[in-house]
């Protein structure tokens, strides 16, 4: 995986993943929407035969692009490893 900010404004962020797809994309973008002061978030990927996804979000200001990107990643590992745990208990 490698990450780079392709454009950047105080209240905006666009970040290229490369070796990465839809599952993370999807992921991120639905964990940053759930952020109080996240006005957007979405994500594509540009071509179907490439491994690489951009993740797009916009803040109201009260919390920066990359503390939200932040934010959302501790979130969505905090749930993943509910989710493990619950499976150990199956």
């Amino acid at each position: 995986m490698e990450i780079e900010v392709t454009r950047a404004g105080e209240n905006y962020a666009e970040i290229k993943v490369k070796g990465e797809e839809h599952t993370l994309g999807n992921l991120i973008a639905n964990y940053l929407m759930r952020l109080p002061g996240v006005k957007f978030a979405s994500y594509s990927m540009p071509h179907p035969l490439i491994n690489e996804i951009l993740i797009r979000v916009m803040t109201d200001g009260s919390i920066s692009p990359y503390e939200a990107f932040r934010k959302a990643a501790e979130e969505a590992l905090k749930d993943l490893d509910r989710f493990e745990e619950e499976l150990e208990k199956v």
